[in-house]
């Protein structure tokens, strides 16, 4: 008895180590956090002055999975400070971030991704400018285009040896949310990856959306959105990167000047300049401009951005970053006084 009781353990342990390892090969976890403490110098918002204390700004928990020889899968959830307002008391919420499957090789150098996924219109930009720990990249920052959509994805190369890339997606308009209308957005991107550390991508997308109302004559008319963005970006190895990205929006009918005139074209436009430079092996200076004005016709909506940083890294993926954000607003205050923010932070973050 004592000698079969002895087998059945050894069977155990070694079935349990075969499917431990056999989980390690199809199964990957990883995970990032951005956490603050901050100090609200100036703020727009007079009740928001000298407010301080420390926040989480990111946690992603990803799974990767292999499902099958040419199907992967991803599921992240993320908690940041935009989820707090669906909990009881304001505390962290969870949210689902990715759910996607991956349908390797479609056809020859195309993938195809269903699900929620990102939308083409950041993620090079974002992964060029490289400190989303730091802030989202102008696009993302100002709401122009989700980071997130449900839909349907083609990404591969246009050219064999991966110089020029396309990305189309059709998907809800609707970000992590579910649908609730028959409308729909397309994206496309093409990213050109050229020698000697240069890349650019260019962007549009096309919203659809149900027709407004005109109160001046009381017609209904399109509403509908395009947006066209263009990123150039320069990266020499470890030593220094610079960056632009520019874009340009139109919303159909969107806005009257008064209520005397008919609804006519919102158009906006945006740009961002950034660039770090290595001072060490453990220390960089990060810097960024940006300029946003969410419509050409009015003179008192729009704002200026400034970000300044010194990238302290003790260990590989991890980084202690003092840094400061300045937002000038165009607006004044009802005294006729220039409204700005002013923030200084010490921000960490790592990941795993």
């Amino acid at each position: 008895m004592k000698k079969i009781y002895t087998i059945s353990v050894i069977l155990i342990l070694f079935a349990a180590v075969n499917f431990a390892q056999e989980l390690k090969d199809k199964v990957k976890f990883s995970g990032l956090i951005y956490s603050d403490f901050f100090y609200n110098i100036d703020n727009a918002d007079a009740t928001k002055k000298d407010i301080n204390g420390f926040q989480i700004r990111r946690i992603y928990f990803t799974t990767d999975f292999a499902v099958a020889e040419k199907f992967d899968a991803r599921f992240r959830l993320e908690s940041d400070q935009s989820a707090n307002s669906n909990t009881p008391g304001g505390k962290l919420g969870v949210m689902v971030k990715d759910a996607y499957l991956k349908w390797k090789g479609l056809f020859s150098g195309s993938d195809m991704f269903v699900g929620i996924s990102p939308t083409p219109a950041f993620d090079v930009s974002e992964s060029a400018w490289g400190y989303r720990s730091l802030e989202k990249t102008i696009m993302d920052l100002d709401g122009i285009v989700p980071s997130r959509d449900f839909g349907v994805d083609l990404k591969g190369k246009l050219a064999g040896d991966g110089i020029v890339n396309y990305w189309i997606k059709f998907a809800n308009n609707s970000s992590n949310g579910p649908e609730s209308d028959k409308y729909k957005r397309y994206y496309a991107m093409l990213h050109f990856k050229f020698a000697d550390g240069f890349q650019a991508t260019v962007y549009g997308d096309y919203a659809s959306k149900g027709d407004k109302l005109d109160n001046f004559d009381q017609q209904y008319k399109s509403n509908n959105q395009f947006i066209g963005s263009a990123f150039l970006g320069y990266k020499q190895k470890e030593d220094f990167s610079i960056g632009a990205e520019v874009f340009i929006r139109s919303i159909q009918n969107n806005f009257a000047k008064s209520a005397a005139s008919a609804l006519q074209n919102q158009n906006s436009f945006g740009i961002s300049l950034w660039g770090w430079a290595s001072l060490s092996d453990d220390f960089k200076l990060v810097g960024r401009f940006d300029n946003y004005d969410p419509n050409s016709d009015l003179d008192s909506d729009g704002n200026s951005f400034f970000l300044a940083g010194l990238d302290y890294r003790p260990a590989k993926n991890v980084s202690v970053i003092p840094n400061f954000e300045y937002v000038s607003y165009q607006a004044k205050d009802a005294q006729g006084n220039s409204k700005s923010d002013l923030v200084a932070r010490i921000t960490f973050a790592y990941s795993f």
